[in-house]
């Protein structure tokens, strides 16, 4: 469903975030498409924008569609996937409130992106946002921002892949979602990806993954009170696994 929407039906619809608990992002949060804009230049971008719904399993864009629109998601879990010419998987990216995808120069998305819970995002059409961000110097340097912490995110998961053991990277997929999702916490991250979703962001198999857990909980790192939550019971060993502190 898509609707469009006006700037200050977007912020009745979406209030401001102004706990880490919530898991909605409004036009008038601290977004970092939004630094430094004035109400008159956010309302330009409302101007453009409309707002898309999506169900579990949903696709905002597939694959080699025309890289048309750039996306906000304002609520909801989703992926970042990408399919080789022999059907194999890759999850590039989970994505969370106040993440962005198409912001590059290619005719084509190369990659898919799909919602894992309900999920809506702000839809913005390319041209019209790349025009108007030649008109207004805060939301062209908050895109250039955008882009370089999406290398930043990609460099780091390269990493991952070529470097970590099983359970150091199942400790790294810990520690980002511990700092990226939406109230998450060491006494509980509720995950809406499956273990699929998991091996293949990691570059593991399932089996690896459900091993990798195993070894976690022997250890004392790690607790899984339900199916899809997991409780880590030591932080600073996890972070040391995880090379990040």
């Amino acid at each position: 469903m898509v609707d469009s929407l006006s700037f200050d039906q977007i912020g009745e619809r979406f209030p401001a975030m102004n706990h880490p608990s919530s898991t909605s992002v409004g036009f008038e949060d601290d977004c970092p498409l939004f630094h430094d804009l004035s109400r008159e230049e956010r309302e330009q971008l409302a101007s453009i924008s409309r707002l898309k719904t999506l169900s579990p399993q949903q696709y905002l864009c597939r694959q080699n569609a025309p890289s048309d629109w750039v996306f906000n998601i304002a609520s909801g879990t989703g992926l970042i996937e990408r399919l080789s010419s022999t059907g194999r998987r890759q999850v590039l990216a989970f994505i969370f409130p106040g993440d962005f995808a198409g912001l590059n120069n290619s005719s084509q998305f190369e990659y898919g992106i799909k919602a894992l819970t309900d999920m809506s995002a702000y839809e913005f059409p390319r041209e019209k946002l790349y025009t108007l961000s030649e008109d207004l110097p805060h939301l062209k340097a908050n895109m250039r921002s955008i882009g370089a912490l999406v290398q930043a995110l990609t460099f780091d998961q390269l990493y991952l892949l070529g470097q970590k053991k099983a359970h150091e990277r199942l400790c790294f997929f810990c520690i980002h979602m511990l700092e990226r999702m939406p109230g998450a916490t060491p006494e509980g991250i509720n995950l809406a990806m499956s273990r699929q979703d998991i091996a293949d962001f990691l570059g593991m198999t399932v089996e690896t993954v459900s091993r990798s857990m195993a070894k976690l909980k022997q250890d004392g790192i790690v607790a899984t009170p339900a199916p899809q939550t997991i409780r880590i019971l030591d932080l600073e060993q996890m972070q040391d696994l995880a090379d990040i502190h």
